[in-house]
């Protein structure tokens, strides 16, 4: 009998091991998840600050500064919103699907 306890115990610690190490894994994989995605929207928000910074120097007439660079920059800030937008609407769809699965 004192086996069978010993036994439970050492697979109640293993588990309890297992079933740690798993959610310190999905915990970092969120906390991954989450930096990520930060980064990219500050990345997207840091290209709008730009080129509408760069196209306000134009205006004003600052030296150095010339519309094929402010246009280019416009239009890369106006495509890494664009994909911003795709991949917050795929992660959107992806959640709806996930929260209809039926368990």
């Amino acid at each position: 009998m004192n086996t069978l306890n010993t036994i439970n115990n050492t697979f109640l610690v293993d588990f309890n091991q297992t079933n740690s190490t798993i959610n310190n894994q999905s915990k970092s994989a969120q906390s991954d998840f989450t930096a990520a995605l930060k980064m990219a929207l500050d990345h997207i928000s840091q290209t709008q600050i730009q080129a509408h910074n760069q196209a306000q120097a134009f205006e004003q007439g600052k030296p150095n500064i010339t519309l094929n660079e402010v246009m280019v920059n416009m239009q890369k800030s106006s495509v890494s919103l664009q994909f911003g937008i795709q991949v917050r609407n795929k992660l959107v769809a992806a959640y709806q699907e996930v929260m209809n699965m039926n368990v």
